[in-house]
């Protein structure tokens, strides 16, 4: 017999998609710089293209109500996001290929509020679908990923070329893919920087309780200071240094570009590496620290073959956020010529265009995304089954 629960985050997605339907789905614009006007859903789409997004939310409402044992109702949340979602950005494609007009060369069609708080209640679905799901590795890779599979496809076959951030991404798509690796580059490297040292800091403190509050009074205040303050209190010394030292011009190294924004965003990913290895390391049993002292391991021995190995597990929970985090300050380095994909999103601000702020936006939000499931992907197979360090395997 099954059990009937209401389901609070699918109710969410559900009512938030309905109220989206209240704000305007497209922008049009007659020039990329001009505020345009906004249309709601029946203004933009055919009669039968709205009553399916109404009926699409009323089904995501009706779920909400759902035999949670039912694998039917499991499953439907996130496949009703996954449609919604492809659907925002296919009827917006559409309707931009639909009003070319060589008399308006500089026409652009953009998604609107509505449509992004649409795509955004379809992705509230897809978690819940997920988290009902979990257990079933195809089932959740289906809800997880089909949505997201659609719209590649659709954008390799250029059917949303007509859409006015896809048109500044083909603008300066070589820029683009510059930014995106010096954006990796930085936040990958910085995260190792904080990877080697926040885990010496963290085994510091547990072995040295003098050296403890220290560590943590450090590593604390730096989280504290606001990223942009931190990126600049950086530039003097460095931009002095290079004064003095000028070989180290020759390495790019100077009170602007990377060095400083590497610095930063490494001081900024010690905490939660920090933390988690001194926490890891403060909870294992002592029972299996005394054993490997009994079988006459050293202190190193200890920390190697017995510590470090069950630590790790909660260790890299904290450079999953670390990295998380690095991701999204890296686009403030911009600011002090770091580059990345920060460029666009500050030139968008000055030029007063909310296109080229998403051509920056949108890819660290998915970068933000995708690099947290796989890292919780990692941490979910090399935890020993029995042992739970507080994450969910990845969908």
């Amino acid at each position: 017999m099954y059990r009937v629960g209401i389901d609070k985050v699918t109710l969410a997605g559900a009512v938030i998609g309905f109220l989206s339907l209240g704000f305007h789905f497209v922008i049009l614009r007659p020039n990329r710089l001009s505020s345009g006007e906004g249309l709601f859903v029946w203004n933009s789409l055919s009669s039968p293209e709205t009553l399916l997004l109404a009926l699409l939310w009323l089904c995501a409402l009706g779920t909400g109500f759902s035999h949670r044992e039912n694998r039917p109702f499991r499953l439907a949340p996130g496949l009703i996001g996954n449609v919604i979602l492809v659907l925002v950005f296919f009827l917006t494609a559409r309707m931009a290929w639909s009003t070319t007009d060589p008399n308006l060369p500089f026409l652009r069609i953009s998604i609107g509020f509505g449509g992004w708080m649409m795509a955004f209640a379809s992705y509230i679905l897809i978690l819940s679908s997920q988290q009902k799901l979990e257990g079933e590795g195809f089932l959740r890779l289906l809800v997880s990923f089909s949505g997201m599979a659609a719209l590649v496809v659709l954008f390799a076959s250029g059917y949303m070329s007509d859409m006015s951030v896809i048109k500044e991404f083909s603008a300066r798509q070589g820029r683009f893919l510059s930014e995106l690796s010096q954006h990796l580059i930085l936040a990958g490297s910085s995260v190792c920087i904080a990877t080697v040292i926040g885990t010496g800091l963290g085994v510091w403190a547990f072995r040295s309780r003098f050296l403890e509050r220290p560590v943590f009074f450090f590593v604390n205040t730096v989280q504290t200071l606001p990223s942009l303050a931190l990126f600049g209190l950086m530039i003097a010394p460095l931009a002095l240094l290079s004064q003095k030292y000028p070989v180290l011009r020759d390495f790019g190294i100077q009170g602007i570009g990377w060095a400083p924004a590497l610095i930063a965003l490494s001081l900024y990913a010690l905490l939660p590496i920090t933390r988690n290895t001194y926490t890891s390391l403060r909870i294992l049993d002592p029972d299996v620290i005394e054993a490997g002292r009994g079988m006459g391991m050293n202190g190193l021995q200890l920390l190697w073959r017995v510590e470090i190995p069950l630590s790790l597990p909660i260790i890299l929970s904290g450079i999953r956020t670390a990295l998380v985090q690095s991701i999204g300050n890296t686009t403030v380095a911009a600011l002090i010529g770091a580059g990345g994909l920060g460029v666009f999103v500050f030139q968008g601000l000055g030029q007063a265009v909310p296109d080229l702020i998403l051509l920056g936006a949108v890819p660290v939000i998915l970068l933000s995304v995708f690099t947290d499931k796989l890292m919780a992907l990692l941490i979910h197979h090399i935890t020993p089954k029995g042992l739970d360090v507080g994450q969910e395997p990845a969908s």
